[in-house]
């Protein structure tokens, strides 16, 4: 068997309010843009623009390839860890059963090291390392903070859309956090951090602004759903299941509860039929944090259980968890009340 072995990173993530708008309009997209960055409402001209598919799927042959060197693996350990490594990175969990298929007796051992460390490394986001009161070049200080601005964006608003293609959890944003770490306290002339600070800042202004775009021109939804009632729906179905089974799961961090019931009643309030409102602007939040669900482990080892156990309390603990619960919860609260004007 030939897997397909691959990484690609193109996420395209939003939230706030979801308003659309299905006829196209003449003023340009640019002005459309701005009205958005000064006023969080999310217009869209999706159905009847685009078809393509949103998702990228692990393909038929992708499983086939995973199952495959999975069976042929023969450390119990191993196994147990892609199992988990799966739902962080598909891509990953392949190559590394691939490796465990083919390696010795000390390369596995060092294999489970290192799968270990990796999936710790992958359900962390790094911490953004800006210090303001550090940056003492006064030409640099303003650019840092522009892009701390929007970095907070880039994590905490756009990811809450939707990630077209992804492959690996918080997969854009860890890369952005990272890059900026290395380009803030590297030894380099400072002409060159000014640059490379240009172009991280420019790159998520642009990623940010495509991540709108797609949303605004591209009816890409993950159940192939041919109209926006249809595709509201199943993004109700999708929410109302993940809030019904954190509401009771012992890992769920009781202070985030009244936020999560706060979001439910915005929800409810919001019909699917309403031709203005597009649900599936909150769908990024909830794929991201619902990967790890309850009913899909019980099949797993108890230690795999314990593993998971960890992961859920490390997410939903975790600043981002609680920054972006805090946008999407806007972002409803804002589209109930655009409902309410038009």
């Amino acid at each position: 068997m030939k897997p397909l072995i691959k990484t690609s990173f193109l996420l395209f993530c939003i939230s706030l309010p979801l308003v659309a708008e299905w006829f196209p309009k003449s003023k340009s997209f640019d002005e459309i843009w701005n009205s958005y960055d000064s006023h969080q409402s999310v217009i869209s001209q999706a159905y009847g623009i685009q078809t393509r598919d949103m998702i990228q799927r692990e393909t038929l042959e992708e499983e086939e390839d995973f199952l495959y060197y999975w069976k042929t693996c023969n450390h119990p350990e191993i196994k147990d860890l892609t199992e988990i490594l799966r739902y962080i990175s598909f891509y990953d969990a392949i190559l590394t059963v691939k490796q465990c298929s083919e390696g010795s007796k000390e390369e596995l051992t060092q294999l489970e090291k290192q799968t270990k460390k990796k999936i710790f490394d992958l359900i962390v986001l790094p911490k953004l390392e800006i210090l303001e009161t550090e940056i003492t070049n006064e030409e640099l200080a303003p650019l840092v903070s522009e892009l701390k601005k929007e970095w907070e964006k880039t994590i905490y608003i756009f990811s809450n859309l939707y990630k077209s293609h992804e492959v690996l959890f918080l997969g854009k944003e860890r890369e952005y956090t990272l890059a900026i770490n290395r380009v803030l306290y590297s030894e380099m002339p400072e002409t060159r951090r000014k640059t490379l600070i240009l172009r991280l800042l420019q790159d998520m202004k642009q990623q940010n602004k495509n991540t709108y775009q797609l949303f605004y021109y591209s009816k890409q939804n993950p159940w192939s759903a041919a109209n926006l009632n249809e595709e509201n729906s199943e993004s109700k179905k999708f929410y109302f299941s993940l809030l019904a089974e954190w509401s009771v799961d012992p890992d769920f961090n009781p202070e985030r509860s009244p936020s999560l019931k706060e979001f439910q009643t915005c929800l409810e309030e919001i019909p699917n039929t309403n031709q203005k409102i597009r649900i599936l602007g909150f769908f990024g939040f909830f794929s991201d944090y619902g990967r790890f669900r309850t009913k899909d482990q019980s099949s797993f080892s108890q230690a795999n259980q314990s593993r998971i156990r960890f992961i859920k309390q490390t997410l939903f603990r975790s600043h981002h968890f609680q920054k972006r619960l805090e946008n999407v919860l806007i972002s409803c609260k804002n589209s109930v009340q655009s409902i309410e004007e038009l």
